[in-house]
């Protein structure tokens, strides 16, 4: 029997009972552009809709901060509905903007 392994894992925290966040996504780098990440978001988005939240957020490094890993984030939840709502300095630090994406359920 073939031993199962962890390739990806995505991590929710419901907010009110409206709204969750993606807290946390990881895809192992060999796993990139399979799939995986879009079938954890979408797996989410479904098992949040059956419990009536209504909105899902992300936070992510905004663009002001030029880095190349984080503008294929924001492209793959861009890809994925998700809309930048505003970038916020003061979240993290002013060297780690904070992009705030929003998603209507």
């Amino acid at each position: 029997c073939e031993a199962e392994h962890v390739i990806g894992f995505v991590s929710l925290k419901q907010h009110t009972p409206y709204s969750a966040e993606v807290f946390v996504m990881g895809i192992q780098t060999e796993a990139h552009r399979k799939g995986i990440g879009r079938a954890l978001i979408n797996q989410a988005q479904e098992w949040l809709k059956g419990r009536g939240v209504e909105y899902l957020q992300v936070k992510t490094l905004g663009p002001s901060h030029s880095d190349e890993s984080y503008a294929k984030t924001r492209a793959f939840y861009a890809a994925m509905g998700f809309r930048p709502l505003e970038e916020f300095r003061q979240i993290w630090n002013e060297q780690n903007p904070c992009l705030i994406l929003v998603k209507r359920l």
